[in-house]
């Protein structure tokens, strides 16, 4: 009983945006949608209205949409329908997809899962170029389809002409390219406000819920659906397709209505902004640029021990002294200042 007192004692403001709150506007749309019975499996009015906010959002009109429970589901089904075993994905040394995701993507598809030196999560088109160019016909897995984040894992923001210019490579090199949008709506909210930007020519797209504002679920823009053929299978066996499915679309129908979306993303960027500057002003070395929602900044084993003891934050590699906080749609300036007299208080 104690553990389990302690544990509730430890604030989960900066551990990850997975542990805020569902934004009260999601709550309204789930009631919305509990009333009375509707078509199962998608074939429902909210799902219809749902899809189409994503695709006019993103500007792509023909694009197909499907809701997942979570983004993991989302870039499993997205990455497992466009490669063949003998094919070959690409991504970042730090991708979900690569550390994260327990090995879903070549569990499901048998492709080769390939990673690429990054900077944050920003791979070199060059890079990419001399693995793909390396390959051969037989002997060597085909290459089909590279995985970029957006923002990165290290929260990064690819800007728009360095992702256009990425996915302009990949598919001149002949790659289709996936985009791993757990958080793109803070990359959107960094970059001024265009979706589309954000995306680049990108073939498809994993669209984050979870981490903005909703209780659960995330959503795949297959902005080329010819290219995927069997994607809606592939989101069946995993049991992604939702016979209620109307309660993962009721939220993308709130959270994409006026854009909400957006003001929840760049609410949490400037968050993340004002820790940093805090934490800066207060000596500690930030390990990466802060552009979107998380801030990285180096601290030593025992001042993450003591920190631990008021603050759960995660320390993504063991073997580096770097500890991560994320903001969202639901910190708050008090958040913020707390966190920072507990680590001025360390100091």
């Amino acid at each position: 009983m104690s553990a389990i007192m302690a544990d509730v004692s430890v604030s989960a403001a900066f551990a990850s945006d997975n542990a805020a709150p569902a934004h009260p506007n999601v709550l309204a749309a789930l009631q919305r949608a509990n009333d009375g019975p509707m078509g199962s499996y998608g074939a429902d009015p909210v799902t219809e209205r749902a899809a189409d906010a994503v695709r006019s959002a993103f500007d792509c009109p023909d694009a197909e949409v499907l809701f997942t429970f979570t983004g993991t589901a989302a870039n499993i089904i997205a990455l497992s329908a466009a490669t063949r075993p003998w094919q070959e994905i690409f991504c970042s040394d730090v991708a979900h997809v690569l550390v994260d995701e327990a090995g879903g993507p070549v569990r499901l598809s048998g492709a080769q899962l390939t990673r690429l030196p990054s900077d944050d999560g920003l791979i070199d088109p060059q890079v990419l170029a001399r693995r793909v160019l390396g390959r051969t016909a037989v002997h060597h897995s085909q290459p089909r389809i590279v995985s970029i984040t957006q923002s990165t894992e290290s929260g990064r923001v690819w800007s728009a002409t360095a992702i256009a210019e990425f996915v302009g490579r990949a598919h001149g090199l002949g790659l289709l390219v996936h985009v791993d949008g757990a958080r793109i709506g803070n990359a959107v909210a960094a970059l001024g406000g265009n979706p589309a930007q954000a995306i680049g020519d990108a073939d498809i797209v994993s669209v984050g819920g979870t981490k903005n504002g909703m209780m659960f679920g995330d959503a795949v823009l297959v902005r080329r659906p010819e290219l995927f053929d069997g994607i809606h299978f592939v989101q069946k066996q995993i049991g992604h397709l939702a016979s209620k499915q109307r309660y993962v679309a009721a939220q993308f129908e709130a959270m994409f209505a006026d854009d909400l979306w957006l003001s929840t993303a760049a609410h949490a960027n400037a968050m993340a902004a004002r820790l940093s500057e805090g934490m800066t002003a207060l000596g500690l070395r930030l390990a990466s640029p802060v552009e979107a929602n998380e801030v990285f900044v180096a601290m030593d084993p025992e001042m993450h021990r003591r920190f631990g003891d008021t603050y759960a934050v995660h320390q993504p590699d063991l073997g580096e002294p770097v500890v991560r906080f994320v903001c969202s749609w639901a910190t708050t300036d008090a958040d913020v200042d707390g966190a920072l007299a507990t680590l001025c208080g360390l100091l």
